[in-house]
């Protein structure tokens, strides 16, 4: 899909975003940004027209990944490191807790978001998004495509959903994943109560709600309330916060009505 409205990459006062409406750690990020009540500039990036491989992107995010955080013209990178950033320049709810243990503990589960969650769901999300983008290339617009992306992992990854896709076993391991994904968070959220952690709501919770949508809109053969139910009451109580609402059913750049989202 080609966008109808391009990408703005000048340069903005305060904080800009840059993001991509269905990635699951632009996502996280919004909803750190939203939780704190921090003003920022929307820059909704059409990751199927290749957007994010646009050289001034680059520049801002040389793994020509989303999401990038802009604050007073400086680049701050990788979801993970943005949502702690976010946490410790921002005034407002406290996302991290004072304790060294408990702080320990958020890094884990915020671990495990970016492993075994993300390992989870990101070919099944490449399946349904990407490839249809990439199978509409010829083979000459493709290799040029191929050209622009600055990472071999994620050169091969655009190479593997243009043509054959991902083997059943990497999808039954994605599964499996899944399943595991699941599991573990359920019985975080059992353990620690209202939220993941037993002090407060914390970054923890903001990192893994948008990987548990993600399996839930995949793979909805997965969501049995009944066999998670810790999970699903945690989920409902996050939906209930008008932050994640907000982050996860993202509308409010003019963009995001031509963008898919899931």
């Amino acid at each position: 899909m080609t966008n109808s409205n391009p990408v703005d990459f000048s340069q903005a006062p305060g904080v800009v975003l840059y993001h991509g409406l269905a990635s699951t750690c632009s996502k996280k990020v919004r909803i750190a940004l939203m939780e704190k009540g921090v003003d920022f500039t929307s820059r909704l990036m059409d990751l199927q027209a290749f957007e994010h491989l646009d050289p001034r992107y680059i520049a801002i995010h040389p793994g020509g990944v989303v999401p990038a955080l802009v604050y007073d013209g400086h680049p701050v990178i990788e979801s993970s490191v943005i949502v702690e950033f976010i946490d410790e320049q921002f005034p407002g709810l406290p996302l991290s807790p004072e304790d060294p243990l408990a702080r320990a503990r958020m890094r884990v589960m915020k671990r495990f978001a970016d492993t075994v969650a993300y390992d989870s769901v990101y070919m099944l999300t490449w399946m349904r998004l990407s490839a249809p983008a990439a199978r509409r290339l010829s083979s000459e617009a493709l290799a040029e495509v191929l050209a622009k992306v600055p990472t071999g992992e994620r050169r091969e990854r655009w190479a593997t959903v243009a043509t054959e896709g991902f083997t059943d076993a990497q999808i039954n391991k994605a599964a499996d994943d899944m399943r595991t994904t699941l599991k573990t968070v359920d019985e975080w959220a059992a353990e620690g109560g209202e939220w993941l952690l037993p002090e407060q709501y914390s970054l923890a919770d903001l990192s893994l709600v948008p990987f548990v949508q993600r399996i839930f809109n995949l793979a909805p053969e997965l969501a049995q309330h009944s066999a998670y139910p810790a999970l699903s009451a945690w989920y409902a109580r996050m939906l209930d916060r008008p932050a994640v609402k907000r982050a996860l059913f993202f509308t409010e750049d003019p963009r995001a009505s031509e963008l898919p989202n899931i």
